[in-house]
């Protein structure tokens, strides 16, 4: 996961120590901690009452006075994600890999919602059509039912969003299948039955993919796309099994915390 981690998180820096794991968000890195803590990315104090969170295990806590938490002995065989939510400051997920991981405290720095910041959804959406092999990124994890083969919303966004840079962020997506995905150990997909990558639109117009899973990923949205003072809409469409079957045969993956963020 490393690997992956260097590779794809564009918002999220780790920082790893004998002591402490520290998660953070496009700023500065905090000192070693001694228990589990969730800090204000900008003012460095521990952040009350934050919900923390691993839908997948139902289990979730809140920290204390001084931003702290504990968590259980949880055991984890495959990717699953830990979410952190507090009003007022935008939505954080973080994708960990197996117990170990739980073993060495963890600091995470949450940043203060943006007046322009927009939360389309912060569940976890599970996109696809519940049919995929054992050998399937997340097949033994999957707990919420399909919506179906894609996700769309949407929204209002200001004329403002046109004088700033615009980003479609996908807090954490696991299940994908495709090539990429397998040959960085995230599936274990007999080679030559991959799945096409998720594809991202935006009022229409594709603008990415996602090809690998992971946590902080962000798609730029065009300032020609966007609709100001009126409706835009967000589409993201799970792949497709590229082996030739009777019937369409779409990828299982699940997503959350998708925002739309302005710089």
């Amino acid at each position: 996961m490393n690997k992956l981690i260097y590779l794809i998180i564009l918002t999220l820096i780790t920082t790893a120590s004998t002591s402490a794991t520290t998660f953070t968000g496009e700023v500065t890195k905090v000192d070693q901690a001694q228990s589990n803590r969730i800090i204000n990315a900008q003012t460095k104090q521990g952040v009350e009452f934050a919900k923390i969170s691993i839908p997948q295990k139902k289990f979730r806590t809140y920290t204390d006075a001084n931003g702290n938490f504990e968590l259980p002995k949880i055991w984890i065989s495959e990717p699953t994600v830990l979410k952190v939510e507090k009003e007022g400051y935008r939505p954080f997920s973080l994708t960990i890999n197996n117990a170990q991981s739980l073993n060495t405290p963890l600091q995470i720095e949450i940043a203060q919602s943006e007046p322009f910041d927009i939360v389309l959804d912060s569940e976890i959406l599970h996109l696809g059509d519940n049919s995929f092999s054992k050998n399937s990124a997340n097949a033994n994890d999957f707990k919420i039912k399909s919506m179906g083969p894609y996700y769309s919303k949407d929204f209002i966004m200001t004329d403002n969003a046109k004088q700033s840079t615009n980003y479609i962020i996908i807090g954490s997506i696991v299940g994908l299948d495709t090539k990429l995905a397998h040959q960085m150990g995230q599936n274990k997909i007999r080679s030559g039955i991959y799945s096409s990558p998720a594809e991202v639109f935006f009022n229409g117009s594709k603008i990415g993919e996602i090809k690998i899973n992971g946590d902080g990923q962000r798609i730029k949205i065009p300032s020609s796309l966007i609709k100001a003072d009126s409706k835009n809409q967000v589409t993201i469409k799970t792949g497709q099994n590229v082996v030739n079957y009777d019937k369409i045969d779409y990828d299982d993956i699940e997503i959350t915390n998708i925002s739309i963020l302005s710089e």
